[in-house]
């Protein structure tokens, strides 16, 4: 199964800016959070991490909880953690305004 999703980065700054916390602790686990407070600009990874996750339940075929999808990276490569699982087939890109991500789930029927 296959998911792709394109998410704006000026709009994760927007509500980040917005919500604050409140917006973070509901979409994003504390390691992912951390993860991008500790970049240049913490609105690429959100941005990417949050196109990840709608990519992930677009692959399996139903809407998940936010936090119960963890993305991951090992050596710079990213990965998706969710039910005990490890997902391998995750790609995530920038390009300016925006960061699409693409995941791969192989063998699974969602």
């Amino acid at each position: 199964m296959v998911g792709i999703d394109i998410v704006e980065i000026p709009r994760i700054r927007h509500v980040v800016d917005r919500y604050g916390d409140r917006f973070l602790s509901r979409v994003f686990t504390d390691e992912e959070i951390a993860y991008a407070r500790g970049r240049r600009k913490m609105e690429e990874p959100l941005a990417g991490r949050f196109a990840v996750k709608e990519a992930f339940m677009k692959a399996v075929g139903r809407r998940l909880p936010w936090r119960d999808i963890e993305v991951c990276q090992d050596k710079g490569r990213p990965f998706v953690r969710y039910g005990g699982k490890e997902y391998l087939g995750v790609s995530i890109s920038h390009e300016r305004a925006y960061a699409v991500a693409v995941v791969f789930i192989e063998g699974e029927n969602g």
